[in-house]
């Protein structure tokens, strides 16, 4: 069984909706191993829990395949893999869209993203791996650095390299 929930309806307690003015300056936050993510809280995303990823043959493994949201298919990666990240452990049961429509993406993160106040703007980018080189807008710092995806070229640089 499919499950969707837009971040707007798990963001604040007492389940209160997010509004363009709530929203400024808030972020959401997410880790892909050693690496942490945020993207404004005002961007149309969701989590999707419990929905069948359709496989692709013959390519990478970190592109899973796709999935039909609303009609809509998306293709679904697993950034762990893209990264190297050789983590073991918990399952990948929860996809995070960003965008919508035709802009939609999806990868699987391990655990809900949280959201994040006060982070301080970082002057300068922090030294990248470089499979993140030219796809980082801004990075902030609070407990740990926080790096702001160009998502549009990230992902369109990364649906490049898949071979089919």
């Amino acid at each position: 069984m499919q499950m969707s929930t837009p971040l707007s309806d798990l963001s604040l307690a007492n389940s209160e909706t997010l509004d363009n003015q709530t929203t400024q300056g808030l972020r959401y936050g997410f880790s892909i191993g050693s690496l942490n993510f945020v993207y404004e809280a005002n961007i149309a995303c969701e989590l999707v829990k419990g929905t069948p990823i359709y496989p692709i043959p013959n390519t990478p493994i970190w592109m899973l395949g796709l999935i039909n949201l609303r009609g809509n298919l998306i293709p679904v990666f697993n950034l762990e893999n893209y990264f190297n990240f050789k983590e073991q452990g918990d399952e990948h049961n929860l996809l995070l869209v960003l965008g919508k429509d035709d802009k939609a993406v999806a990868f699987q993160l391990k655990k809900y993203p949280q959201l994040l106040q006060n982070l301080t703007p970082l002057n300068t980018l922090p030294k990248l791996i470089p499979k993140l080189e030219g796809c980082i807008l801004k990075a902030y710092q609070a407990e740990t650095i926080w790096l702001e995806l160009d998502k549009e070229y990230f992902f369109t640089r990364l649906g490049e390299n898949v071979c089919i």
